[in-house]
């Protein structure tokens, strides 16, 4: 088990960086006197087949577009910090009774043996101390433990270090994109957030403010473009023209696609995403028992997916919005540009945020 710190040098970082199988994402923020303004933002193409699963399988060919997009953003800031993700990822509260330090450092190893799918001596580890809550009138200390395989956050040290960039700090992805949508998420109340990708889905349920666990689900919207390359018979690059103009076809579909054929194929398409999402929350609600869910907020690129947010709301029974990272941003000239992207921007938003927070 070994602690994240170890693995990283000392200093402040500016960037935020986040690698997903499709797409990379970078943010730099600043402070000003009224808020957070973005003072940069890019969005390029991972390499095809570079990084699968969260885990980076060409560290150098990612840190070659990595730094062809922070020169196309004007981003010259050399301190990063960049956020993991994968189903061997993992965030979660765990309550220990009032103890101390010594102790919970204990309690922790053991509930991370319990929690971890993988040995524990062969994660990293980060723990926090949240707060002090009253429980069933007993008092009780939660600690935010986020932990990942020691390999996967290896390569993405590699590949910032091929990009000739230092590593500030490393994140759950699901952290992250609780930071970059707080302005959307009151501190009351429980919240669910899910962040579409092309081949995972990540989910964070927070609850009065503190992100109480998360989880990553290996299938994304990946799975509306493979419906469309068979339902239509046109190679990827076109299906994705198609989902990007049709979305899931409640108002309108391809010429080619029978009238509700097509709606029908994208909605099975998205079943198991929202299989797997309502099993998140069925964890939840067992959990807290009694908590009641307020709302769903969206971001990702299958965010952009036209109809996808009223398509959730009846699945799942739940208010579903798109997120915004920019809300509450002080206007500059990069925020317009952004706007039309905004909702893939969430986790390199919330990486750069914690620079400033």
């Amino acid at each position: 088990m070994t602690a994240l710190r170890n693995l990283l040098p000392a200093g402040g970082a500016t960037v935020g960086i986040d690698i997903g199988t499709r797409a990379i994402k970078v943010a730099q923020i600043r402070r000003t006197g009224k808020g957070p303004e973005l003072q940069r933002f890019g969005i390029a193409s991972t390499p095809r087949g570079s990084v699968e699963g969260g885990l980076v399988l060409d560290p150098q060919a990612v840190a070659q577009v990595l730094r062809g997009l922070l020169r196309t953003a004007r981003i010259g800031a050399r301190r990063a910090i960049i956020a993991v993700t994968g189903q061997n990822v993992l965030a979660r509260v765990l309550r220990f009774p009032p103890i101390p330090e010594d102790e919970v450092k204990r309690a922790i190893r053991w509930e991370a043996e319990r929690h971890l799918p993988f040995p524990v001596d062969e994660a990293v580890i980060d723990v926090q101390t949240v707060r002090q809550v009253n429980r069933d009138d007993q008092q009780q200390l939660e600690v935010l433990l986020a932990a990942a395989p020691e390999a996967l956050v290896l390569t993405y040290i590699q590949t910032l270090e091929n990009a000739r960039l230092m590593v500030d700090a490393i994140e759950v992805a699901a952290l992250a994109m609780a930071r970059g949508l707080a302005q959307q998420t009151p501190a009351s109340g429980t919240h669910v957030l899910v962040n579409l990708g092309a081949s995972m889905t990540d989910v964070a349920v927070v609850h009065d403010g503190i992100p109480q666990f998360s989880r990553t689900i290996l299938v994304g919207s990946d799975a509306v473009t493979q419906a469309i390359s068979k339902l239509l018979k046109v190679d990827e690059a076109a299906a994705e023209e198609v989902k990007l103009r049709y979305g899931l076809g409640w108002e309108e579909w391809p010429p080619e696609g029978a009238e509700g054929a097509y709606a029908a194929e994208m909605a099975e398409a998205l079943s198991e995403v929202v299989t797997q999402v309502r099993r998140s929350l069925d964890f939840f609600r067992a959990q807290f028992a009694g908590v009641t869910i307020n709302d769903m907020i969206l971001c990702g690129g299958g965010a952009l997916l036209r109809h996808l947010d009223r398509h959730l709301t009846g699945e799942l029974d739940l208010p579903v919005t798109i997120g915004n990272p920019l809300d509450g941003m002080q206007p500059g000239e990069q925020l317009l540009a952004a706007q039309a992207l905004a909702p893939q921007l969430a986790v390199a938003t919330g990486l750069a945020l914690r620079t400033i927070a």
